[in-house]
């Protein structure tokens, strides 16, 4: 409450003192008069925007002439001139609030012109900015930041004129303005520094260049040269810059240059081969592409020079191989030729062979022929040319092509031609290169040596028919022969065994029950004579009674076995041998597999270093079936037997690659040699027999050949080539049946015998 009673006095203080009338004085010093204290503050007020119009007036006096700022200029002295006739009037008219507030007016006029000054002062900075740009070597680039600088003038005096438009308007609004223009003023700057970034960044691409670049004043002398021309010719810059055209380049003389600036001025631009001399006396050769340019009213010449002694160098090896190529070819007995991409229709090169083939000159097929090579090509054979060659050069391989000409006497002429395409890295074809050789006379011969030779084949291949018929047959023979003298023998000494062996297996069944009725009868003693007299107890004891009643029983019994295995192997070699099977009869299959089966029971069992084979039988239903029995064993005996032979090479090769491996495991992993016997009903007219083995395989080219006479992989006097032979003849011929074979390599094989019912 103490406070704002404090205020109230005090405003009512000041305001007295504001209205009231005292002596004003500029002598008087401020601690005089309580009351001048708001004179002293105005008065400072004043004197700092004064302060800060003056710098920014002697600012843009030195920056240059701006109508705006001569007419702040004239304000801000009427602003002063007015506040001093007030302070000389109120030296004589004492009324303070008058005097107050006219310097009141003076001090915000002032401030009001100080922030219009402040707010111009980017603008004048960014004048100010353009104008101090670093000067750039390169002629054409100062041009075009004049150019540049010139455009920017132009908009500054578009934003003055934008100022000027609305001189009525508030100081806020011209204010608004200012901040507009002063953002468009920004965003003009940050893209004149990338102007000239990107300026900067061309300039330093010239100089850089790998190619010599020279600028040219009408006069000859050069307005600018990079650091290639400098490298090149052996000067500095500053040393070309003293030269002129004609010192650098002998073949351009002074009297010509008036007419060179006159021609290249029309044509624009020009491309031509002339040669340079360094600092140092040595002339090279260079391709210059010169270009005529006219900027901001003046003339230039721009050089773009290339240093081409390497390419000289290789062109001059290039003609003289192309000299060597030409001696080459001329020598050839034939025609070597090249042709572009659009086909043989457009020979770029022939050599002189091909009059001597089609009798008309090389040049008849060059660039703009005469006649295209085509038109002598034979209208039958052209289709066939040009379809090998599609063929090659979608497959990017040479081709070689036999077809006929048409000689210019009308004479047909046979031609070999080998050729290739030739692509570019897009894979485009470049050419097509080929040589075209004469084989008239050969082609004649080699007709008349092919009829000979159809007419001595045709002889031998039927002498080779009838010769194998020979041996095939001769060897079946043979073997026939062989197999029916084995199955007389098989079938003598099976019947010669089973006369002993019957009596044997017929007595054993007698012997075994008069042993079991005298060891009965022993029994019998020992019950009712328990004690029995010395004697006979001691030879109880030395025989051993008790083991010898056990074991002779166990030893007929085995005795009884071994009569039932000779028995049924003397009925297996009958069944085998079957001499009755001159006809066809009804035969359980089964049987003779298992007949088979026991014959070579000695070659499945393990032995030495061999591991066991074993056999898996899945026998299905199957009628009897209507064949030569005896036969059929013998192709089973064959199949099975091979299986054998192939698991025993299989066990070989495993113990090779593993020495030290078990021999019975089949180098320790889970293999074990294996034969799978398969049987089934195909339909209601065929049985199939399947056997098949999981040895190494075979490949199909021995595979192709299995059931040819004569045709082994078994070392020598191990196989004859016949058993596959004679069993497929068997099959095929004998029954109408079919036998084949599958194999894969590392998995095993499987032959297939399929017999209709």
């Amino acid at each position: 409450m103490v406070q704002i009673i404090f205020f109230l006095n005090f405003m009512q203080e000041q305001l007295t003192i504001f209205f009231s009338t005292l002596a004003v004085s500029s002598t008087l010093a401020c601690n005089v008069v309580p009351g001048l204290r708001l004179y002293a503050v105005f008065d400072s007020l004043t004197a700092l925007a004064y302060c800060s119009i003056a710098l920014s007036l002697v600012y843009f006096t030195r920056q240059g002439s701006h109508r705006k700022i001569f007419r702040l200029f004239a304000v801000v002295f009427f602003a002063w001139g007015a506040a001093k006739l007030t302070e000389v009037w109120t030296l004589w008219h004492s009324i303070y609030w008058l005097s107050v507030t006219l310097k009141a007016a003076s001090a915000l006029i002032s401030w009001l012109l100080a922030a219009t000054a402040l707010a111009l002062m980017p603008k004048a900075l960014a004048e100010s900015g353009l104008n101090q740009k670093e000067n750039l070597q390169q002629l054409p680039l100062k041009q075009v930041e004049q150019n540049q600088h010139q455009h920017d003038i132009e908009k500054g005096e578009l934003a003055k004129q934008a100022l000027n438009f609305y001189p009525s308007d508030t100081i806020v609004d011209r204010t608004l303005a200012l901040n507009s223009l002063n953002e468009q003023l920004e965003k003009e700057i940050a893209d004149r520094h990338r102007v000239e970034e990107k300026l900067q960044l061309t300039q330093f691409a010239i100089d850089r260049s790998a190619d010599a670049i020279f600028w040219i004043g009408p006069d000859g002398k050069f307005l600018y040269v990079n650091d290639a021309a400098c490298s090149s010719l052996g000067y500095s810059a500053a040393e070309l810059l003293d030269l002129t055209i004609h010192d650098i380049n002998p073949d351009f003389p002074e009297t010509a240059w008036s007419l060179h600036w006159k021609v290249l001025k029309r044509c624009g631009s020009v491309n031509i081969e002339v040669h340079h001399l360094t600092k140092y006396g040595r002339i090279f050769p260079v391709e210059i592409t010169i270009d005529h340019l006219e900027f901001n009213g003046k003339e230039y010449q721009c050089a773009f020079a290339r240093d081409i002694s390497e390419r000289k160098r290789i062109e001059a090896a290039l003609r003289e191989r192309e000299q060597e190529f030409r001696s080459l070819v001329s020598n050839i007995p034939g025609a070597v030729y090249r042709c572009s991409a659009a086909g043989r229709s457009s020979l770029t090169f022939i050599s002189s062979g091909i009059e001597a083939i089609s009798g008309y000159p090389a040049a008849n097929f060059m660039q703009k022929p005469v006649q295209a090579f085509p038109s002598i090509v034979h209208p039958q054979d052209a289709e066939h040319i040009e379809t090998i060659i599609d063929r090659a050069i979608k497959t990017k391989q040479p081709y070689a092509i036999e077809y006929r000409l048409i000689h210019c006497d009308g004479n047909v002429r046979w031609v070999a031609e080998k050729g290739q395409p030739l692509f570019n890295t897009a894979g485009e074809v470049l050419s097509l290169n080929g040589a075209i050789f004469d084989m008239t006379e050969r082609k004649a011969a080699d007709d008349a040596l092919r009829l000979s030779e159809a007419i001595a084949n045709n002889r031998a291949q039927q002498l080779e028919i009838a010769l194998k018929e020979l041996r095939e047959t001769q060897a079946h023979l043979i073997h026939t022969e062989k197999m029916s003298s084995l199955g007389q023998m098989v079938a003598g000494v099976a019947h010669e065994i089973n006369n002993p062996v019957s009596f044997i297996y017929g007595n054993i069944s007698y012997a075994s029950q008069y042993i079991r009725d005298l060891l009965q009868l022993v029994e019998l003693y020992q019950k009712h004579y328990p004690q029995p007299v010395v004697e006979v107890q001691e030879c109880i004891d030395n025989i051993d009674l008790e083991f010898l009643t056990e074991d002779l029983l166990k030893i007929l019994s085995s005795m009884k076995m071994g009569a039932d295995r000779i028995r049924e192997i003397v009925l297996s070699l009958r069944n085998f041998s079957r001499l009755d099977d001159s006809v066809k009869k009804h035969t359980n299959l089964h049987e003779g597999i298992d007949n088979t089966l026991l014959i070579l029971h000695n070659k499945l069992r393990a032995r030495g270093d061999y591991p066991e084979i074993k056999i898996i039988k899945d026998y299905g239903k199957i009628p009897l079936i209507e064949c030569y029995a005896g036969q059929l064993n013998q192709v089973f005996m064959n199949l099975l037997s091979n299986s054998i032979d192939a698991l025993e090479d299989a066990c070989n090769q495993k113990r090779r690659s593993s020495p030290r491996a078990s021999l019975t495991a089949a180098d320790g992993d889970d293999w074990k040699p294996t034969i799978s016997i398969r049987t089934e009903a195909l339909n209601e007219n065929s049985i199939c027999i399947r056997i098949a083995d999981n040895a190494i395989g075979m490949t199909e080219d021995v595979r192709s050949q299995l059931f040819d006479p004569f045709f082994t992989t078994k070392p020598m006097g191990k196989g004859t080539g016949l058993g596959l032979a004679i069993s497929y003849r068997i099959v095929a011929e004998k029954h109408a049946g079919a036998l084949s074979c599958r194999s894969t390599v590392g998995e095993g094989t499987e032959f297939a015998i399929e017999i209709p019912l």
